[in-house]
This record gives C-alpha cells, structure tokens and sequence, in this order.
C-alpha cells in the first residue's frame, strides 16, 4: 500500500515523509515541483506533478491507503497584502477542488481523503482576563458573522472545497490544526528567537487561547484515523492541554533556559504585521479534541512542559 501526500515538501509533510519512509511504508509526493521533491527526498519516493493527477482517475488507485492535502501557502509568512492573501486562499482551494474531483471521479474506488484546515475556521475568541473562553470542539456550530475574520474564511472555503468529494462518498476528514510545534522549524523557529536572545516574554497580554499539538501527535492521531473508519468530517488536532499565549511563553523560555519578562507590546505587532498580527498572535481559538480523546486516542505529549521537553532535550 503506498499514502499519496500533496505539499509533501513542508513541515509537516517531510516528517509523515520521514516516518513513513522508516515503517517502509511507499509514498508518492504531489507537488509544483518535482525538482524540489527530488532534492529532499531523493528516490525514496515517487514525484508527481499537479498535471499529473488527472491521470490518477484511470489508475483506480486500489493500493492506496489515503490521500493526504496539505498543500498551502504559509499563511504567517509574510504580512497579508490583499495579494498575499489571494495567494493563501487560491493555493488551499486549487489544490484542494483538484483533489475533491480526483475522489469523485474514482467513486468506490476512491481512497479517504484527508485534508488540512485549520482551528481558525472557528473564528476568532475574544481575550477574557484571567480565564479562557468557552471551549470549542466538533460539535461547535461555527458563526461566521460575529467576526468578520481572514482565517475563518479561509477554513470556510477551505473545508467547502471538501464538499464535492464528501457528496460522492467519499470518505473526507478536514484536520484542524493547532500550531504545530517540532523541532527544526515550523513555528517554533519563530517563538524561539527572542528566548535565544534573552528578550522573550509573553505576546501582549497573553491572555489569548493557544491551541497547540506536537507533530509527532499529528502522525500519530493520522494512523489512528485509517484505522477507525467510522470518523468523518472534522477533526480537531490540538493537544488536551489548554493553555494561553503567556502559560506557553513561559513553558518555552524554562525549556530554554531563558527569561521570559518582556512581553511583545501589541500595537508594534499592528504596526508591523498589521492583520495578521490581529488574528494570528493577538487572538486564538480555545479549541479541545474532544472527537480524538473519545474515540480513545492517547497523546503521546498532552502537556507543554512534555512537548518542549521532548524537542529541547536537556
């Protein structure tokens, strides 16, 4: 059985890569670049082009066990000018609507697809002092009109796209991620540079909701979904533990060594990043994974303190 992954080449994507590669597993990688795929992967792995997956329908794909969409641009990269953020929409939907139509078209024959979202589908929370908003699970319903948000809209669209596959059959699960935290790289790489300085702190208040998993959870709670074939739709990826943006600066500056007494003042973030200052780093979701936990899936890192333990060992 080989696992098809699209955006193989990113964070995420080169450890399943990896891990999968080491369980002997064989994997085919979709991406805009085969060049790219080679550099990384070598021939560990078969390269396929965008073009390439129309001719997916006649091969019936029988010795598939799934199809991974992680494809996207990174959507705190760079400040969000409205063409960036045509980018960030058009490179999810594109990808995604191609996928849909390819499990469609294969009916029957179609493996599941598991496609990336986003815990920012559920919009954004507002800050409460002292205390975390009400939690938010698969069940929540999402109201797109109490806040007129990028990231919301981006998970609408981005699941939508989803719809046509799901309408023929086929077995779909949206993955809303959490930040994902792991060593070299991902946002992590970001969070720890002001710690390695020894300016980290808090952003502004720090009282926003940080939902957050470690990658190895991430593949973990994706082998247990091919096994338990009776969950569909969305699922939430954040780890059990609840924290906010100042309880995770905290645990990130112990595993460093590091002080952490400076918090980031929100208006220079405004000033700099603008929007996406806003809703990615001064707002946050307090999302919990409620469908994981009672379908009996057991984190391997349910804490902070575990997680940067395990990526800054000593």
């Amino acid at each position: 059985m080989q696992r098809i992954i699209a955006g193989g080449t990113g964070f995420i994507g080169r450890y399943l890569i990896k891990r999968w590669l080491d369980q002997g597993i064989r994997i085919a990688v979709i991406s805009r670049s085969r060049e790219r795929v080679h550099k990384q992967f070598g021939d560990t792995v078969k390269a396929l082009s965008w073009a390439d997956v129309d001719s997916l329908k006649h091969d019936k794909l029988n010795d598939t066990e799934v199809i991974i969409n992680l494809t996207g641009a990174n959507i705190g990269d760079k400040r969000w000018s409205n063409k960036r953020k045509q980018e960030i929409l058009t490179s999810r939907l594109q990808a995604t609507e191609t996928l849909s139509q390819l499990c469609a078209a294969l009916g029957d024959h179609s493996p599941p697809l598991f496609n990336a979202s986003a815990v920012g589908t559920y919009g954004l929370q507002k800050t409460q002092p002292d205390s975390l908003p009400p939690a938010l699970d698969e069940t929540t319903p999402i109201d797109f009109t109490e806040w007129n948000d990028f990231v919301s809209e981006v998970g609408r669209q981005w699941e939508q796209a989803t719809d046509y596959a799901k309408a023929h059959g086929v077995r779909v699960i949206n993955l809303r991620f959490g930040v994902v935290l792991g060593p070299n790289g991902g946002a992590l790489k970001k969070l720890e540079l002001p710690f390695k300085c020894c300016i980290g702190g808090p952003i502004a208040s720090g009282q926003q909701p940080f939902p957050w998993i470690h990658l190895d959870d991430i593949a973990r709670a994706i082998e247990f979904l091919l096994t338990h074939k009776d969950i569909v739709g969305p699922v939430n990826f954040v780890a059990p533990q609840a924290i906010n943006q100042k309880q995770f600066a905290t645990a990130l500056g112990q595993a460093l060594h590091r002080p952490c007494h400076l918090p980031t003042p929100a208006f220079m973030l405004k000033l700099g990043f603008g929007q996406m200052a806003e809703e990615l780093l001064l707002h946050g979701q307090h999302v919990v994974p409620s469908l994981l936990t009672q379908q009996g899936f057991q984190f391997q890192y349910p804490t902070i303190n575990a997680a940067l333990a395990d990526i800054y060992p000593g």
